[in-house]
């Protein structure tokens, strides 16, 4: 990875004034905390770690990270050993990690002081313990198959393959809960009794998202705006930053192309969206059409159509109307195009099996050929050479080469005419070929790829000039359908991979957010790369840079494994996930109407799954796959400043199992209260009711599950998040 600066941590252990490892080490870093689900039956929860679980404590620090104003800093940093007493006091042993804190912090000859969200902002973070007999490795995958790890970018960080430890327990553990502007007062803790477990932890990997919002100009406490880009959506009076939403700026480089296809059958899995793409469809994948008409008719299919017109040439409609009326239905369609040479396919479903007709116009006096379903000589195609005396032949091409005459012939020659230096030849033929080697026409494709080549002999030889090319199949009579086949492009070179599900495991796709679309892609994470400056191309940098460091406090217990009379002292807690927003790993808030009042202004996106699609469970893992959950922590992530609530369902019972509401800063604490900002998360927790919790949440492998996110959509915002981030054991 690339780094700004060294990146090496250093590993800070504290222990109390008289403690050896083993005492307990009184005092939560970022105070006490809440959860959104507890008991209430008469005994209080208690978030202390040291007074409620006996653990003891080690801080880490990172080194400076360094941004100037508007910077992000996104990138793995270089893995650093742990304390040698740590190292040693659990060689060849677990760790039980029982919780963890983090804040991001000045330090000075004072002690720490916190460096406030709307100077720093914690987009996110990924951290990870990572035992001597392992190591991390950057793998490739989509939002899923990487369960949520490093936030939907294109790669993320794995544990390699390492032996079985004789504890039989895990050689890394990941650590991302509650990890956005809400970090800081989330409770990141488990019950009595379960754990992150790590054999032999040596050593400790962090890659952070930082945003810099800090205004050089202003020393004050608050916010103070200082220059923004124009895509920023922040109002002129917000109490944050619109940087941490990620505006793409003029600095980035968007680019696209939407492909087209026709279809004389069914419908379009992706229609075309009005009369003016139409047009552009059909000019990119036949020719201008001749005229253009927009209609709302029941008869017709819906979205875009063209017609082949009895002068040759091609008619495009548009019509509003959603119809059942499938594509097609004259049970003819044709394709014509000029190339090296003119190609006319007709093919005709009335006729009994099929029939085809092809019409090729050559030079006179050479050969000339097409090569059907291919666009190079190495596709090896079923082809037709007519020589200069006009026979007929069918050929299977070989990989650059003229490959094998195939026998017995196929195709009629209806006519065979020469006009001027021209030569026409119409061929008929059934749609199934009578051999492998012969390409069978179905009515069903609207795009023939083809090869087509002439030569400067009448026989066969090398060609003299040769190209690929395309046919596009239009109904004749009836209407041919013309379809989006989809946008791919780039944001700065790299991919615009944003996969949004459809309904009904997500919503996004059906209300068009423009998180799914590169066209309308305009703010988000694919515009936040590490070392990225979120101004615009004119806005200059203020050379000023700021230095602090990410502290993350990490709390453990001893582990005893299981004997025959006794279980082990703690449960591994599996890593669930899921998101609301459905592979997008980030979404728009987008605004409501104007004269909308702000209770009313609420954007609610949902999604649908199953227990088991949260696992990251392969059905060739017996240890996991088909067998029952028991919840243990859920948290939910969003960032600021629009997260109204996350609400997770059992859709079977209709069973409310969690609600979330952010805790919103006011600025009247020290620390940790920032206005605007979330204050933290409280997740929920189900344990042991003698340390007030409610018990376990057991859910099925199947079990159908809903999730609902709701945002105050008074103004706009970029990059918002609904994923579930969630701690479990399999029974």
């Amino acid at each position: 990875a690339t780094n700004m600066a060294t990146m090496v941590l250093v590993i800070v252990v504290a222990l109390t004034a008289s403690a050896a490892w083993g005492a307990a080490a009184p005092g939560n870093m970022n105070g006490l905390y809440t959860i959104a689900n507890p008991a209430g039956r008469g005994v209080e929860f208690n978030s202390e770690y040291a007074t409620r679980l006996g653990a003891e404590y080690f801080d880490v620090y990172s080194i400076p990270i360094e941004s100037h104003y508007a910077q992000v800093y996104w990138t793995m940093m270089d893995p650093v050993p742990l304390d040698p007493a740590i190292v040693a006091r659990f060689a060849n042993k677990t760790m039980a990690i029982v919780g963890y804190e983090v804040d991001q912090v000045f330090r000075t000859p004072d002690g720490d002081k916190s460096v406030p969200l709307y100077w720093a902002y914690n987009h996110h973070y990924e951290a990870y313990i990572v035992g001597a007999n392992s190591k991390l490795q950057e793998v490739t995958g989509n939002a899923m198959d990487n369960m949520g790890r490093n936030h939907g970018a294109t790669t993320f960080w794995a544990p390699a393959p390492s032996l079985a430890n004789p504890d039989g327990t895990p050689d890394v553990q990941y650590f991302s809960e509650g990890n956005g502007g809400e970090f800081r007062k989330s409770y990141h803790g488990y019950p009595q009794g379960f754990a992150q477990l790590v054999y032999s932890p040596s050593h400790f990997n962090l890659q952070p998202m930082q945003i810099d919002t800090r205004n050089r100009d202003y020393n004050g406490t608050g916010y103070k705006a200082w220059t923004l880009p124009a895509e920023s959506l922040a109002p002129q009076d917000a109490s944050y930053s619109g940087l941490l939403e990620c505006p793409c700026t003029t600095r980035i480089v968007k680019k696209w192309n939407t492909t087209y296809a026709t279809t004389a059958t069914g419908t379009c899995a992706t229609a075309v969206d009005s009369l003016d793409e139409c047009v552009q469809a059909i000019t990119s994948i036949a020719t201008k059409p001749s005229s253009a008409t927009q209609t709302s008719n029941f008869s017709l299919p819906t979205g875009c159509l063209m017609t082949a017109e009895p002068d040759g040439s091609i008619a495009a409609i548009f019509n509003t109307r959603v119809t059942p009326v499938d594509c097609g239905a004259s049970g003819k369609v044709v394709g014509h195009t000029g190339s090296l040479v003119n190609l006319t396919v007709l093919l005709d479903s009335t006729v009994q099996g099929g029939e085809v007709q092809i019409t090729i116009t050559g030079p006179n006096g050479v050969w000339f050929g097409v090569g059907f379903n291919a666009q190079a000589m190495e596709d090896q195609p079923y082809t037709i050479i007519v020589d200069g005396t006009g026979n007929v032949t069918e050929r299977k091409l070989g990989d650059h080469d003229s490959g094998v005459q195939l026998s017995p012939r196929q195709v009629t020659v209806v006519s065979n005419t020469v006009t001027g230096t021209l030569r026409t030849v119409v061929l008929r033929r059934a749609f199934k070929g009578i051999s492998p080697s012969h390409y069978t026409f179905d009515p069903s494709v609207g795009t023939i790829p083809f090869i087509n080549a002439y030569g400067s002999t009448p026989t066969l030889s090398f060609h003299k000039a040769r190209t690929a090319a395309s046919l596009s199949m239009a109904s004749t009579g009836g209407k041919t359908c013309v379809c989006n086949m989809g946008t791919h492009g780039t944001i700065n070179g790299l991919p615009f991979e944003h996969t949004c599900a459809s309904e009904p495991t997500g919503d996004l796709l059906q209300q068009k957010n423009p998180t799914c679309f590169i066209q309308t892609y305009v703010g988000g994470q694919l515009c936040c790369k590490h070392g990225t400056i979120l101004l615009d191309a004119d806005q200059p940098v203020d050379n000023r840079t700021m230095q602090y460091n990410l502290k993350f406090r990490f709390w453990f217990q001893e582990y005893t494994r299981a004997s025959p009379s006794k279980p082990a002292s703690h449960q591994d807690l599996t890593r669930f996930y899921f998101q609301t927003e459905a592979y997008a790993s980030e979404y728009d808030v987008v605004p409501c109407p104007a004269s909308t009042s702000r209770q009313d202004c609420v954007q609610e996106i949902s999604a649908r799954f199953q227990v088991h699609q949260m696992t990251g469970c392969k059905s060739t893992d017996p240890t996991c796959y088909g067998r029952d959950v028991n919840l243990i922590y859920a948290g939910g992530h969003c960032h600021a400043p629009a997260c109204i609530s996350l609400e997770l369902y059992n859709q079977d019972t209709g069973d409310l199992l969690c609600r979330q509401v952010p805790v919103f800063g006011t600025g009247q604490q020290e620390q940790f209260d920032e206005v605007g900002y979330l204050a933290g998360i409280p997740p929920c927790l189900w344990g042991n009711a003698t340390e007030g919790l409610e018990p376990p949440m057991l859910l099925h492998w199947n079990t159908n599950l809903l999730s609902i996110k709701r945002n105050n959509n008074t103004f706009g915002h970029y990059g918002e998040m609904a994923s579930w981030q969630m701690r479990g054991v399999f029974v």
